[in-house]
């Protein structure tokens, strides 16, 4: 990953194509299993800092292809696996904004999750020469966060805030 302007760009493994889709997925697995469960990630909520951890849940949703229902398109899902297979998972789950907060508003889970809050952090990205907004949700539970999902989503970059691009990837924009 390198930096471009306030954007960062991910530059994906040369050897890639060289795995199969299955491969990947075992490796991404096993990387959550022993190198990401269990780290907690930085974030600011409201000018205070918490920690959210990755625990299996992320590991699980990370992996589910549409577990944020249409959210996510088949080529985002790509790149965010992509991401991860090149080792960058925790880069791209860092250094977010804070976005807004809600409480749990699904009926049949507030009986059981009186004290759930959702908190949303996103950022911009660039991947193979599109740009993404990088979602994540954490689930704040009895004063404890954890990562729950990770979604990219693909923006229009000339949608985006001009002053995000540094003026070298504008040319670029197509």
């Amino acid at each position: 990953m390198k930096k471009v302007g306030s954007i960062e760009v991910y530059e994906l493994d040369e050897n890639l194509d060289k795995y199969t889709r299955k491969e990947r997925e075992e490796y991404i697995n096993e990387l959550f299993k022993q190198e990401y469960q269990g780290k907690e990630i930085s974030y600011l909520l409201n000018g205070e800092e918490i920690k959210a951890l990755i625990n299996q849940k992320t590991r699980r949703n990370f992996r589910a292809y549409q577990h944020s229902g249409k959210y996510e398109t088949k080529k985002s899902y790509n790149a965010r696996q992509n991401i991860a297979f090149s080792d960058n998972y925790i880069d791209m789950i860092s250094n977010t904004s804070y976005n807004y907060s809600k409480a749990e508003s699904k009926e049949h889970q507030k009986r059981h999750h009186k004290n759930t809050r959702w908190h949303y952090f996103n950022k911009i990205i660039k991947c193979n020469n599109c740009f993404y907004s990088v979602n994540i949700d954490v689930l704040e539970k009895d004063n404890n966060y954890f990562i729950y999902n990770t979604k990219l989503k693909e923006v229009d970059a000339p949608a985006l805030n001009r002053s995000m691009i540094s003026t070298s990837s504008v040319i670029n924009i197509s």
